[in-house]
């Protein structure tokens, strides 16, 4: 076995994983680059590792949630890859990654924008989530809690908890131990889009 594994829910999380451990892996923090960035950190992987393309059984992609456009970059990057060498593609919700890092009974936070966070309950396995919430709302609704991941501060008059990055590593672990929650390889969102569809056709002519 031996697995690629991506995640652009937030930023942008590489890996590669032989089955028993991980291999290699890159991540970047910064939002809006995964378009540029994604492939070329795939690649710059490979080439540590001494792997090659032909060498992949298996492409594990987090789907989210995430906001929309860095989601998409990974999902679709993950979906051509398998596509092209003919390999099957594994869709997990991102969080996840998060609370198989931080162990044990969590809430795992991300930015969610808008003043809001995405956010799943743990405790030896997603119990609860995703949702997608105001911090003050989520506070109160489980004062006792640990909150960890990456927006674990963001809100740090309401939350304050662990940081905790989202490492696609974390998602080949899941999937190699088969463990995984697997889910259908297309984005969580958890919110309706902002831009929808015309449903009225406006009248030309007089």
């Amino acid at each position: 076995m031996k697995i690629l594994a991506i995640d652009t829910a937030v930023g942008i999380s590489v890996a590669l994983h032989d089955g028993h451990s991980v291999i290699a892996e890159a991540t970047r923090t910064e939002h809006g680059v995964q378009g540029e960035l994604t492939t070329v950190m795939i690649s710059e992987l490979l080439v540590q590792a001494g792997w090659t393309a032909a060498d992949l059984t298996d492409v594990v992609v987090g789907v989210g949630p995430g906001p929309y456009t860095g989601l998409r970059v990974g999902i679709v990057t993950a979906t051509v890859f398998g596509h092209a060498r003919g390999i099957p593609v594994h869709g997990i919700c991102s969080l996840d990654a998060v609370g198989h890092d931080a162990g044990g009974e969590c809430i795992v936070v991300t930015d969610a924008r808008r003043k809001e966070l995405y956010w799943a309950r743990y405790d030896g396995g997603r119990i609860d989530g995703p949702h997608v919430m105001v911090p003050a709302e989520l506070k109160a609704l489980h004062p006792q809690m640990k909150f960890v991941g990456p927006a674990a501060q963001m809100y740090s008059d309401v939350i304050n908890g662990e940081i905790v990055s989202l490492r696609a590593a974390a998602l080949a672990e899941l999937f190699a131990a088969g463990t995984a929650h697997l889910v259908d390889v297309s984005p969580m969102y958890l919110r309706i889009p902002d831009a929808v569809a015309g449903t009225v056709r406006k009248k030309v002519g007089p």
